[in-house]
């Protein structure tokens, strides 16, 4: 796996939007893991706005799920600990921090619209996709 998603690149995605399509194209060697969080948060926006189930299921069949929360938790615990302190950190919500230590434990860029709550987290490697 060479990318982790956000779940902002896959609504991007989804909706057939042109900076995530255009990403997808120009990165399409490029193998894509999903974490258990996007995961969630993505099953749970496609419940709300009614969409087939067998449709999202075939959607998410274009990365790798990301499910082993093992070597997540230390690396999510450090950076926690790290940051508590800062007045960044009661911005950034805790499945973003939990997105995030993905990326961090597993040594991989992340893909995400959304800098602000990503850029100030130790050792991430962010890959910001604009409009």
């Amino acid at each position: 796996m060479d990318l982790i998603a956000d779940t902002s690149y896959l609504i991007g995605l989804w909706r057939g939007q042109a900076w995530a399509t255009t990403y997808a194209a120009a990165n399409s060697s490029k193998s894509l893991g999903i974490p258990w969080i996007v995961l969630g948060e993505f099953w749970h926006g496609s419940v709300c706005a009614g969409y087939d189930v067998k449709t999202v299921s075939e959607f998410l069949a274009l990365g790798l799920s990301i499910i082993d929360p093992v070597p997540v938790i230390p690396v999510y615990a450090h950076i926690c600990a790290k940051m508590q302190f800062e007045p960044v950190y009661k911005l950034i919500g805790q499945n973003d921090l939990w997105i995030a230590s993905v990326a961090v434990a597993l040594d991989k860029p992340l893909l995400s619209r959304n800098r602000r709550h990503f850029e100030s987290i130790p050792n991430l490697r962010l890959e910001v996709l604009q409009p």
